[in-house]
């Protein structure tokens, strides 16, 4: 039986708050914050062992896409004044 592949939907703000644009510095650090979370929900937090199953290209690729994610949060981070 083959699984239905699932394709991610338009990029939104993570927030239900309506002054939040997509050029927001802070709505996008919340917004890659949450992918991230999602990705790396995925490779642990169902713990049912799929990223270990998926072959060694398929976690190098997934990594690459968390490091960018992290990357991109801590510039959108820096951009938007850091901590305060």
């Amino acid at each position: 039986m083959m699984s239905k592949r699932i394709m991610a939907g338009a990029g939104k703000p993570a927030s239900a708050d309506a002054t939040t644009t997509t050029r927001d510095p802070a709505g996008l650090l919340e917004n890659k914050l949450e992918q991230l979370n999602s990705l790396l929900w995925c490779f642990y937090g169902a713990g049912d062992g799929w990223f270990q199953d998926a072959g060694e290209a398929h976690r190098e690729n997934l990594l690459w896409i968390a490091s960018d994610l992290a990357r991109e949060a801590v510039a959108l981070f820096q951009e938007n004044g850091g901590a305060r």
